[in-house]
């Protein structure tokens, strides 16, 4: 199932928020999906994923991955990514700034029946508030 999980992990992440598509959400994401480290304003379950998507494609343009590398063990799946994007719309309650954005994060999801339905993660929110400040 290993290469199963990390595709579903992958279709989140590029298609979903690099590429925009909000749909691909509800083909990964398990309804009551638990995340432990929730973004500012998210809720849980598939709604809660969809809200940081949603955040994301709003405010951030020219969005692509410098990183995204992944490892899997059993239902588990570890991904370290680097992501880039322009400031253009509402971000984590910053006006555009219109400043290209370098986010750093690592992520841990748990998979059941092809769907995500745990997450767990790090990201370089201090670094992210740097930037548009500076």
């Amino acid at each position: 199932m290993s290469d199963q999980d990390i595709a579903a992990v992958r279709r989140l992440t590029q298609e979903g928020f690099v590429g925009g598509k909000l749909d691909v959400v509800d083909d990964v994401v398990a309804e009551d999906c638990i995340d432990h480290d929730p973004m500012p304003g998210q809720g849980q379950g598939r709604e809660g994923q969809r809200h940081t998507c949603q955040m994301v494609v709003d405010g951030l343009s020219n969005r692509s991955t410098l990183q995204d590398d992944f490892v899997a063990a059993g239902d588990t799946v570890v991904e370290n990514w680097i992501f880039q994007g322009t400031h253009t719309g509402d971000f984590l309650g910053v006006p555009a700034t219109g400043k290209q954005l370098h986010v750093r994060g690592i992520e841990i999801w748990r998979l059941e029946n092809d769907k995500i339905v745990e997450r767990w993660g790090v990201v370089d929110a201090a670094g992210v508030m740097e930037q548009l400040a500076s």
